[in-house]
């Protein structure tokens, strides 16, 4: 009798029709400490994510012996209708740490969009000739057309290239393409570690830098006018450029 008297009334509610579910009588230790973090609970046979919890820590629900769950049935995905926006994403995943001031300059960008579009040194380009090949198959036999995108089937993930190794002077960069103000670059709230960014009136580079030596460069975002700069770049460093969604490539002749 003494553990009914500790046990905690349940209900269960159905978010999306405000029907309960079930009712069930629970001890503490049976429920988290608190639902201000996302939850999941397995109900009959089913996964249901708890959007809302009345009230929300053990510490009053414990005292007042009740607790509500309004709860939504999490749909399960058939791995077949799973479609891709990009046919392509870098193996290196951006390493980040926690954001500091931010500044007028930074910018952020999409964990997918990092290093979509990028320099690499001369000697890759038989690498990138090997990853296009898987890249291109994606675009001929596993895309598709929606009413604004094109959606893959697949989506490579490049492994042969690996890390750019650029051996850029910073402070060369910034002298040709005249600018000095250094942005940070944010990615999912944290930012790129040891990442910068520079722009110019057409285009916005960012990357990584160690000891004024620039070892990843990348473009963000772009205009009609960016070529010349790229080339520009291309020609100080001996260089080429990599735009991995469509498989092109920018070099000097």
């Amino acid at each position: 009798m003494k553990e009914e008297n500790n046990k905690i009334k349940v209900q269960f509610i159905d978010n999306s029709n405000s029907q309960t579910i079930g009712v069930a009588a629970l001890m503490a230790e049976q429920l988290p400490e608190t639902f201000s973090v996302s939850t999941t609970m397995h109900i009959r046979d089913d996964d249901w994510s708890v959007e809302e919890a009345i009230p929300e820590n053990s510490m009053d629900f414990i005292k007042s012996k009740s607790l509500i769950l309004k709860m939504r049935k999490v749909e399960k995905m058939n791995p077949n209708d799973i479609w891709f926006t990009l046919p392509t994403i870098s193996n290196e995943f951006p390493l980040t740490v926690a954001t500091a001031k931010q500044t007028e300059y930074d910018i952020q960008i999409h964990e997918d969009d990092y290093r979509q579009n990028e320099f690499l040194n001369m000697s890759a380009f038989p690498l990138i000739e090997q990853e296009f090949i898987s890249i291109k198959d994606i675009w001929e036999n596993h895309s598709k057309q929606s009413d604004k995108y094109t959606l893959f089937e697949k989506c490579h993930v490049r492994k042969i290239i690996g890390s750019p190794n650029l051996t850029i002077n910073f402070s060369k960069l910034k002298t040709v393409l005249n600018c000095n103000a250094v942005g940070q670059v944010l990615i999912n709230g944290s930012t790129l570690k040891n990442g910068f960014t520079v722009k110019t009136k057409n285009t916005t580079y960012f990357g990584i830098v160690n000891n004024n030596i620039v070892t990843e460069l990348c473009i963000a975002q772009w205009n009609e006018n960016t070529t010349s700069e790229i080339l520009e770049i291309n020609k100080t460093f001996n260089m080429l450029f990599v735009n991995w969604y469509h498989c092109d490539i920018i070099k000097n002749d």
